[in-house]
């Protein structure tokens, strides 16, 4: 009997840790945050430090089963694949910016009051130019999110004459994605005179789903060649926040309840007609 119970234990776990292979949105109005310095469970191992992706990260590694990545050269990754191998794309190391290889590094974005690692990306003739990084997430609130708030930033390094673009896009399947042109970011083509990583604060608010409990959800940011020549910038993703949002059903609402004004005018209206009735 103890032996069962140890097996189903064990098997429950398994299921588990497979389900929570991506970020977690632990709770409605819960943030999920990512800043590429500490650890989160199923996302990174410590300070990311451009040492590669695989679905158990050693520190300074992504997980991939939150992770994929197309466009380079050494090929792509797939979730809970494994790109570990020194001096490729994927394992370019730290660094403050002010690179020439093509890859992907832990970008320091603010070496001037500490560390402040990133995820960083140095697009080349053959690497990210066009590429994707996707991230997963899961809903574990145990309730339908309606909504999603996401904020995050980018940092450009423009050392380059040629300007190429950030931008942004989501899918709940991970195959069919929806832009989100406000999000659109695009580096100068004309290079800095005195180049650093310069921040651009990016958020909005992805409504109209119905994202069940334990259902996945992707983010994606995308690169490409715009215009110029030549070399290319650099960019790096940081301090990506996400967080679950619930709007109730007109039906549930209190009639009265401050007029419904989160909801705008279609709650007032709401309340007219109910009022009538």
């Amino acid at each position: 009997m103890k032996i069962s119970v140890l097996i189903i234990l064990s098997c429950s776990w398994v299921v588990a840790a497979t389900c929570r292979a991506a970020l977690s949105l632990s709770g409605v109005g819960v943030a999920a945050t990512i800043d590429f310095d500490s650890t989160v469970v199923d996302v990174n191992n410590g300070s990311f430090m451009g040492a590669g992706f695989q679905p158990v990260p050693s520190a300074g590694q992504l997980d991939s089963d939150s992770w994929a990545i197309t466009g380079w050269s050494d090929g792509s990754l797939a979730f809970g694949g494994t790109q570990v191998s020194a001096n490729t794309d994927y394992t370019r190391g730290g660094s403050a910016g002010g690179v020439t290889t093509g890859g992907i590094y832990g970008f320091d974005v603010d070496s001037s009051s500490g560390v402040n690692r990133a995820f960083g990306v140095q697009p080349g003739g053959s690497d990210w130019a066009p590429g994707t990084l996707t991230l997963k997430l899961q809903n574990n609130t145990g309730q339908i999110l309606t909504a999603l708030d996401l904020a995050y930033a980018v940092y450009i390094r423009n050392d380059q004459p040629r300007a190429n673009s950030f931008n942004f896009s989501y899918s709940t399947d991970g195959t069919i994605f929806t832009s989100v042109p406000s999000l659109d970011l695009t580096s100068a083509a004309a290079a800095d005179t005195s180049p650093s990583f310069v921040i651009n604060n990016k958020a909005t608010t992805i409504s109209g789903l119905s994202l069940a409990d334990n259902d996945f959800f992707y983010l994606r940011w995308s690169g490409a060649d715009v215009s110029g020549s030549g070399s290319r910038d650099e960019f790096a993703l940081d301090d990506i926040v996400v967080t679950g949002v619930t709007v109730p059903e007109p039906s549930t609402w209190v009639a009265g309840a401050l007029l419904a004004l989160p909801f705008g005018v279609h709650g007032v209206r709401y309340l007219r007609n109910r009022k009538r009735a």
